[in-house]
């Protein structure tokens, strides 16, 4: 059929089965592939009403034009594998000497650091951190404290000036013997007396001072 033809059908004319049968096709397959908008394309292809294109799709027996057939839904997307947790496998049993060598290892690592053995025996033996925990409080381990600094030795304190001894006294001056008049009278020897007896006092202060300043630096030994 000639696409030329005027879009209006003029009246009278009349279309061959074969004809029809174009027209439905063309409509049934433009459907078919795009939903619909089959009947409108073929009445602006072949120049016939849209009304006459529906009608000869009623009298075929073809199916109604259905909304576009809606986008088939992408495949999902697998999920990811789950990372495997850190920690003791399902299942998996261990031996006392294996649970020991973690207590141990624990252990000496805190006495080395002050904490965190139990994190680090977890990533290096590859099982759960309250594993290790449960094996610490199974084994009667003490818990880790803080790392403690050891004391700055002090400063070893001076030793005292050593006292300095006492300058030793000077000896007195010895007094001076009065000089004993000559002659026998008995002024000139009582005056040579009361000088002695002087002299003897002086010499006796003298001496109990020295006394007293000797049992004084003696004491302070």
């Amino acid at each position: 059929m000639s696409t030329s033809a005027n879009k209006k059908t003029a009246k009278g004319i009349r279309y061959s089965d074969a004809q029809k049968k174009e027209v439905v096709d063309f409509a049934t397959s433009y459907n078919a592939a795009n939903g619909r908008g089959g009947q409108s394309k073929a009445a602006e292809k072949f120049g016939i009403s849209p009304l006459t294109v529906a009608a000869w799709l009623v009298a075929s027996g073809a199916p109604k034009a259905s909304k576009k057939a809606a986008k088939a839904p992408k495949a999902a997307k697998a999920p990811k594998a789950a990372k495997e947790k850190s920690g003791s496998k399902v299942g998996t049993r261990y031996t006392s000497e294996q649970k020991q060598e973690v207590v141990d290892f624990v252990a000496s690592y805190n006495v080395a650091n002050g904490r965190g053995g139990q994190s680090t025996a977890a990533a290096k033996f590859g099982i759960s951190p309250l594993t290790v925990m449960a094996w610490l409080k199974a084994s009667g381990a003490p818990k880790p404290g803080k790392k403690v600094k050891a004391p700055k030795a002090g400063k070893s304190p001076k030793s005292p000036k050593a006292p300095k001894s006492p300058k030793a006294p000077k000896a007195p001056k010895a007094n001076i013997a009065p000089k004993v008049a000559t002659g026998d009278s008995f002024g000139a020897k009582l005056y040579a007396l009361v000088g002695l007896n002087k002299q003897i006092e002086n010499a006796e202060s003298e001496l109990a001072s020295l006394k007293a300043k000797f049992d004084s630096l003696k004491s302070s030994l």
